[in-house]
């Protein structure tokens, strides 16, 4: 949470109102993306692999993936393609004295392109944990929230001092 504070400095609270109405969503659909089943991997990998049928975790594995690729694509087109009138439901006239609609559509379809990659990264997080190997999760998690907080920060400083965005 210590970014939040050089990216509200950044983008002030236009910036941060903006944010937090793309963010919403986009857990949302994450949530819905992943539906479980990277547990349900690890779970079956972990079952497997105690019956010495490494094959059918393997495949268990395989299926996952492709479920993940799915679910994150037709999650990706869902948000990407009903940005605006997610915008127009979410936006309160109170809101609307203070963003665009345009902005929170541009800012939700900016977001959703990471529901792409999410739900296939966690399948294989679910699949080291069926091995009992929690290191790679840990280092995937730990990495991914680092390139999460440089992209945004990094993405907002170019954005408004460099290109000389207003919020």
């Amino acid at each position: 949470m210590i970014y939040v504070i050089p990216f509200q400095e950044l983008v002030g609270e236009t910036g941060g109102t903006l944010f937090n109405f793309a963010y919403t969503p986009y857990n949302i659909f994450l949530s819905i993306s992943t539906i479980g089943v990277p547990l349900a991997v690890s779970k079956f990998v972990s079952k497997y692999n105690s019956l010495g049928d490494y094959q059918t975790g393997m495949r268990m594995f395989k299926s996952g993936m492709v479920l993940m690729m799915v679910t994150g694509i037709v999650a990706f087109l869902t948000m990407f393609l009903s940005a605006g009138w997610l915008a127009g439901v979410i936006i309160t006239s109170e809101d609307a004295s203070k963003v665009t609609t345009a902005d929170v559509v541009l800012v939700m379809r900016t977001v959703s392109i990471a529901l792409i990659i999410i739900p296939a990264m966690s399948i294989v997080r679910g699949f080291f944990q069926g091995y009992q190997s929690m290191g790679p999760t840990a280092i995937s998690q730990v990495v991914e929230q680092i390139i999460r907080i440089l992209f945004l920060l990094a993405s907002a400083f170019v954005v408004v001092k460099i290109l000389g965005g207003k919020l």
